[in-house]
């Protein structure tokens, strides 16, 4: 990583800030690109667990699903648009972090209407669990709370993804806006110094011009 343009050597608290910044946004960006497969693919899985009872009992989908389908396909749509391995386009980026912020709160609400308002006869284990009972496929009681179980864990692992996806991708975006606002002001500090000194008016013509402070 190059050290930032514009010291002189002396500032050395101020570059060593910079490089930090920098270091950090690197370690974010690489975890970012993990963990947002890591989140966009337990968030499918969860899409395609909601979708189950279209196969086993014929049953109505929850809206959810594809609510939480359209979130998925925008947020890598524009995760890899905005090409985090070279030039990011930080517009891009912040969209796809906030839509991951957006999966993770549908989910939460998602996971409270259906503990909370639906029927325990809709739950989705339960439905699969009959539906595997009348076709003499498991009968034992313990399949059923192996599928609680199952959906538990994977409703955990859908939110604490998405958190932390979330966590690691917002400081990325922190510190590649204030990188951005340096390079904005380092540029117009560096235009304005190379700008042509004017002479006030009245000045006699080859007396000495003092830039102002």
């Amino acid at each position: 990583m190059r050290r930032p343009e514009g010291t002189d050597g002396s500032d050395f608290s101020y570059r060593e800030v910079i490089e930090d910044r920098y270091k950090r946004m690197a370690v974010n960006m690489s975890a970012t690109l993990l963990l947002h497969q890591i989140a966009s693919g337990l968030a499918l899985l969860k899409v395609i667990y909601m979708l189950t009872p279209m196969w086993t009992d014929g049953g109505r989908v929850e809206p959810f699903a594809y609510v939480l389908t359209g979130l998925i396909v925008t947020s890598n749509l524009c995760f890899y648009a905005g090409k985090p391995r070279g030039r990011c386009v930080l517009p891009l980026m912040k969209v796809a972090a906030l839509t991951i912020l957006a999966i993770t709160g549908m989910h939460v609400l998602s996971v409270w209407k259906y503990h909370m308002l639906d029927a325990k006869t809709q739950q989705i284990s339960r439905r699969v669990y009959k539906h595997l009972r009348d076709n003499d496929s498991a009968t034992k009681p313990w399949v059923l709370d192996a599928l609680v179980l199952a959906e538990s864990v994977l409703d955990a692992a859908t939110f604490i993804g998405g958190g932390v996806c979330f966590f690691v991708f917002n400081n990325w975006v922190r510190d590649a806006m204030e990188s951005v606002k340096e390079r904005k002001q380092r540029e117009a500090a560096t235009a304005a110094a190379a700008a042509p000194i004017r002479a006030p008016p009245g000045a006699r013509a080859g007396a000495p011009v003092r830039r102002r402070a």
